[in-house]
């Protein structure tokens, strides 16, 4: 039963510069974050069964278990959200 059980994964895109403050400026575009996306289907041995694009926030944090979430300050500020890849697949 254990190998009906469907997982996923997100490529987000990594910083290229940060801000005067640690925050990020600039992220990498999206065609190096389906590019990654690529390479690990490549080097794995899973059956993809999907891929699609979803929005993540800037701030978005990943735990170990590829749960996010994110909050904002004082509940006020401008959150930037980037175009992500999400691959759903079997081991």
């Amino acid at each position: 039963m254990l190998d009906k059980v469907i997982k996923c994964k997100d490529f987000a895109p990594q910083p290229i510069l940060r801000g005067p403050f640690g925050g990020v400026a600039e992220v990498e575009p999206f065609s190096q974050v389906v590019s990654a996306a690529n390479q690990w289907i490549e080097n794995q041995s899973v059956q993809v069964i999907n891929v699609e694009t979803v929005a993540l926030p800037q701030n978005a944090n990943s735990t170990n278990d590829g749960v996010y979430g994110f909050t904002i300050a004082n509940g006020t500020g401008l959150v930037q959200w980037y175009q992500c890849v999400r691959v759903w697949y079997r081991e």
